[in-house]
């Protein structure tokens, strides 16, 4: 009846929508360590990030059969499958011996724990950090494929298209990381994004980013991000299987935060052409690139220390 209803019923869907986040990072860790851990969580990152990346793209087919309220009827009966379906086939994956007490110190210790501990406080920033150039680039997109690439209706196949990188992505990271490791897989996937970043900032900068380029840069972009974000989340709550749940909602909240203030920064800024866009990535990336290289020390595709066990 009103937009100040429809603004509060979105809070509340975003509030309830959390818990699948944190949960599923949580189960993954519940159940899994090490390299295993990486492997399954690429399979979930893949989910995560694929969503918003093609969600313009299915938006627009809803829109095609039905107005917009239509949108949040399809929502509601995905919402009551999934529901279903976890009632029905998800277990509880935490054993009663490692629950924790609600009472207020405990969960201020875990929290202190998680967010003085250096490996999962700098993954995750590093993490945001790059999530934030992808939540750019889904701020800016149709601005960009239509208003200066003039795609019109083409927009979302060009979009969904390039989203098809961190599918890719997600299954190659699957079979990879159990033999190359988290850190050599995400850590040569950051240097590629770099470098990705770095060519479109001096090809735009030079007027020379015509949309076949812009279309090749972005995939590789897109599977980048993808080799990156499951091994950071997998090496962020590695030192955190005592307390997964709480150190899973931290992190999705970190990233998720400093995704948004980066991402709206940056699509706040464009003018009618690529280059806030641009400069925007590559600084974001760099930033990513300096907390990593502060977490391992200076030395990247190897951990600084030698694991215990």
């Amino acid at each position: 009846p009103s937009f100040e209803t429809l603004l509060l019923a979105r809070a509340l869907q975003g509030l309830g929508t959390s818990a699948t986040r944190v949960i599923a990072t949580s189960i993954v860790r519940d159940c899994y360590a090490g390299r295993r851990m990486a492997s399954v969580m690429s399979l979930a990152m893949m989910v995560f990030i694929a969503v918003p990346v093609i969600a313009p793209s299915f938006g627009q087919a809803v829109l095609l059969v039905t107005a917009w309220r239509g949108i949040f009827v399809v929502l509601m009966l995905y919402g009551l499958l999934a529901l279903a379906w976890c009632v029905l086939r998800l277990p509880e994956t935490l054993p009663e011996s490692g629950r924790r007490s609600l009472a207020p110190a405990d969960v201020l210790s875990a929290f202190r724990q998680t967010v003085t501990n250096r490996q999962t406080i700098g993954y995750a920033t590093a993490a945001g950090s790059v999530i934030g150039a992808l939540f750019a680039y889904v701020f800016c997109a149709q601005q960009v494929f239509t208003g200066i690439y003039h795609l019109g209706h083409y927009f979302p196949l060009a979009f969904a298209a390039i989203a098809a990188g961190t599918a890719i992505a997600g299954f190659l990271n699957a079979r990879l990381v159990g033999r190359l490791g988290m850190r050599v897989i995400s850590h040569g996937a950051l240097a590629l994004y770099t470098v990705v970043a770095a060519v479109m900032l001096l090809t735009e900068s030079l007027g020379m980013l015509p949309l076949a380029l812009f279309m090749v840069l972005s995939a590789l972009m897109m599977f980048s991000f993808g080799m990156m974000i499951a091994n950071f989340t997998a090496l962020a709550m590695e030192p955190q299987g005592h307390i997964a749940g709480t150190a899973s909602s931290l992190y999705g909240s970190i990233t998720t935060l400093i995704g948004i203030v980066v991402g709206m920064a940056i699509g706040q800024s464009f003018d009618g052409t690529l280059l806030p866009f641009s400069v925007g990535f590559f600084l974001s990336t760099l930033a990513a690139l300096a907390i990593v290289l502060v977490v391992e020390k200076g030395r990247l595709f190897k951990p600084h220390h030698r694991p215990v066990g």
